[in-house]
């Protein structure tokens, strides 16, 4: 069963070697003791993750936890805060991300409630480095294992490190690094809002009505460009930024890596026990970036940034008005069609300067600058790239060509050499603490990854893992039905105009996102080999669409098909996935309490009105539904050992239900049944939301596991209650087993024995149901506070 989970006790139901149905299956209780440790995992030479035990392929399917973890305790980016407050980033501390200790199994056992059976866990530079360089936060590090230790207690999740980034740091519009990164590179954080080098929430007039996704143009001002190209190209490219002896890409990588090597370092020190059992495994930095480099001419947009959101500078007007002078910059909009010129405005009429204006960071952080890199000065005009009197470009290619070989300069070119270099650089110094660890490698968002296969650099312990965000749900916060675009294909350069790239028609929708996931596990297999796996390790769909509606209405049908559009798509490639995200603090006013995001599955806001603290049990509930009266009853287990199964509330009909599931919008796109464990290879796995029916099959020919190994499905009671479902397989014998953690469909099939077919369903009678019953189920007792709907759903 899922690895972790208690080992049930129960009877078999008979079924013959052809094609039998079976109706009104048992509900099966799990013993409550007895709790086992997760499996060990590897690879095969076809990209599956293996449980190492007994063969059997499994599938990692879980969640981020947790996006509140790239901010400090008691930060947001939406609360303007002072100079003297925002950027004291040495002073700050992460101590209680994502959550309070206490409060963690009640997150914990609600995402295992959920079929997960993985976490992307984030961590940011800043929250271990920030005090300054080699200045580890111990007291973060020590909370941070003793979360992981509890994780490892509450049985049945995997985990993977996550150092998160996004647009460099949150001094630069997003997370990730400290504040004396920026100090280092010789820029002055103070003066990114009047010169725009980034947009930042928190100096924003108006952050509740903050432009949708303007965080993301940061990657296209010249703070970002500036620290990712240094970081990892400033050897070639600001040759002449030396720091502390060696150049500024050397000193960032070196300690970026070592702030991630010493975090690993003390969990395996100080809790061993936690590795390949749970802690499998450590990702490399999050979405990394190339900055400027195949910028072909600086005094352009490039043609293929279709990113363009309110100012949208050339790199030179930004040279420029980071150098204190005034420039008409045009303003821009996102449409079906791609990027709209809406206007212009003029920028930095302050006059203010990006740089340092002394060198008081210096003294602070003990920084020794090269005498010719001088406080103050522009880099860019220090390797005559531009000359800031004349008001001339000197260089318009300089990104785009390298200055030693000639050699043309792209993203191909930066993935295939500055990513890998930096990778090799990473990977050394985890596995020299771990030999056996996985390795997570992130080429960057959505980009081919880089050619390595038969590459030492790969091994059986190497991990692809690609992030896929549908551009145009993304953009507008909506899931239009009628016509969709083709991200991938734009992203590839497929079309000669946006408009050629429209998909029309919700079924059509599905099958391009399903057809741009597979051509990204194609590419994978083409450039670093089949036997490497495909794991998505953030996806998802925002939760405040159509202008928050559903925070009023109760209404998530639009967020429900966009989920399960995504899991559609996943599920006909049989990817592994890690969804973005769970928010503990999530909120419908704030969101994710980041940049306006909104996409966590579970939210505060959308618990039952009737939600009542003092009702809070720790008892592990079973629940039934009575056929008459759809009332439920609970059964709670004596054993100590639920405590750390399940953490859930109980269920009265006069005062509201308050599950585990309590808060989670669109449960039903999330509610997925899926193989968790396979005793062969999967060949097809369709799961129809609307007509309740799961069918899987499977290639029992290449069997390389032991002939009692079971494939074992999460099959969600919520949808499928066992009282009411129909299953049809081609051989073998099965039992449902489930309480709050555990709800799997064992099967004993038969092996090498060609392809084996398993369809689960609703009893017809239920199946015409399926819709209010599953609605009536989720209404009040998920996210049931809104009293219209109720009415409408009754």
């Amino acid at each position: 069963m899922l690895s972790g989970y208690p080992e049930p006790q129960y009877s078999k139901i008979p079924s013959s070697p052809t094609l039998n149905s079976v109706t009104n299956l048992e509900m099966y209780k799990l013993k409550a003791d007895g709790l086992a440790s997760n499996s060990i995992l590897t690879t095969d030479s076809h990209g599956n993750f293996v449980e190492e035990s007994t063969g059997r392929k499994i599938t990692l399917r879980g969640v981020n936890l947790d996006a509140t973890a790239k901010l400090p305790l008691n930060q947001t980016t939406y609360k303007p805060r002072g100079k003297k407050i925002f950027y004291e980033g040495d002073t700050v501390s992460f101590v209680g991300r994502p959550f309070p200790l206490e409060d963690a199994m009640i997150h914990i056992n609600r995402i295992k409630s959920y079929g997960f059976n993985t976490i992307r866990f984030i961590i940011t530079w800043e929250a271990i480095e920030h005090e300054g360089p080699g200045k580890y936060d111990e007291d973060y590090i020590n909370y941070t294992i003793e979360l992981l230790k509890i994780i490892h207690d509450a049985k049945g999740l995997y985990v993977f490190i996550d150092p998160h980034q996004d647009v460099w740091s949150r001094f630069t519009g997003g997370s990730g690094a400290p504040l004396w990164t920026i100090y280092a590179a010789g820029l002055d954080p103070t003066s990114f809002h009047n010169t725009e080098a980034a947009f930042v929430q928190n100096n924003s007039k108006d952050p509740q009505n903050y432009t949708k996704m303007v965080w993301t143009s940061n990657y296209y001002r010249l703070a970002t460009q500036t620290l990712f190209t240094m970081f990892f190209s400033g050897k070639t490219f600001f040759p002449k930024c030396i720091i502390n002896g060696e150049n500024i890409q050397y000193y960032l990588q070196r300690h970026f890596i070592a702030s991630v090597a010493h975090f690993f370092s003390r969990l395996k020190e100080t809790a061993p026990y936690v590795l390949h059992q749970t802690v499998i495994g450590v990702e490399s930095m999050n979405e990394p970036n190339s900055g400027l480099l195949g910028f072909k001419d600086l005094s352009k947009i490039p043609d293929d940034q279709q990113l363009r959101i309110d100012t949208t500078p050339t790199v030179f007007q930004s040279l420029m008005t980071c150098n204190g002078i005034p420039c008409e910059v045009d303003t821009y909009y996102i449409s079906v069609f791609g990027p709209r010129k809406s206007g212009s405005r003029l920028v930095n009429e302050q006059g203010e300067v990006l740089w340092l204006k002394n060198d008081e960071a210096d003294r602070k952080y003990n920084f020794k600058r090269d005498p010719g890199w001088k406080i103050g000065h522009c880099p860019y005009e220090l390797h005559g790239i531009w000359d800031s009197d004349a008001l001339t470009l000197m260089k318009p290619d300089y990104f785009a060509v390298h200055p030693l070989t000639g050699e043309e300069v792209d993203i191909d070119y930066f993935i295939n050499h500055e990513f890998v270099e930096h990778y090799k650089e990473y990977k050394a110094a985890i596995r020299a603490i771990d030999p056996d660890i996985f390795m997570f490698m992130q080429p960057p968002v959505m980009e081919v990854p880089p050619v390595l296969v038969d590459s030492p650099v790969i091994d059986d312990k190497t991990v692809n893992c690609q992030h896929y965000y549908d551009g145009m749900s993304l953009m507008f916060k909506t899931w239009n039905t009628k016509y969709n675009i083709d991200t991938l294909g734009i992203m590839r350069k497929r079309y000669s105009n946006p408009i050629f790239a429209i998909v029309f028609g919700e079924k059509n929708i599905r099958k391009s996102l399903r057809s741009q996931l597979g051509e990204m596990k194609k590419e994978s297999r083409k450039n670093l080999g089949a036997k490497v796996p495909v794991l998505i390790t953030e996806t998802g769909m925002p939760f405040d669409m159509d202008d928050k509606a559903a925070f009023s209405n109760g209404n998530y049908t639009s967020q429900t098909k966009a989920l399960d559009a995504l899991g559609y798509a996943l599920e006909g490639n049989n990817l592994s996935v890690t969804y973005w995200t769970y928010t503990s603090t999530n909120c419908h006013k704030w969101g994710d309490r980041w940049n306006n995001e909104d996409f966590s599955l579970w939210s505060h806001d959308d618990r039952a009105a009737s939600f009542d603290d003092d009702r809070f049990s720790l008892r592990s509930n079973f629940l039934y539904e009575s056929e008459d009266d759809q009332t439920f009853t609970t059964t709670l287990s004596k054993s100590k050992d639920d405590f750390k199964v399940v953490q859930t509330r109980e269920y009265h009909r006069g005062g509201g239900y308050q599950s585990i599931w309590n808060g989670t919008r669109a449960l039903k796109a999330i509610l997925r049944p899926y193989p968790v464990f396979v005793n062969g290879v999967v060949k097809c796995c369709e799961y129809d939301l609307q007509g309740s029916k799961f069918q899987l099959t499977i290639d029992s020919d290449r069997v390389h596991s032991s002939t009692k190994a079971l494939t074992e499905i999460f099959v969600p009671r919520v949808i499928f209650h066992p009282s009411k479902i129909k299953v049809s397989c081609s051989s073998g014998t099965f039992v449902y087993l489930g309480n709050d953690s555990v709800q799997v469909l064992r099967w004993d099939h038969d092996i090498n024995a060609g392809d084996q077919e398993i369809t689960i369903h609703l009893s017809d009678s239920d199946a015409e149901l399926s819709e209010k019953v599953g609605n009536s189920r989720l209404r009040d007792l998920l996210c049931g506070c809104f009293k219209s709907v109720q009415n409408i759903l009754c």
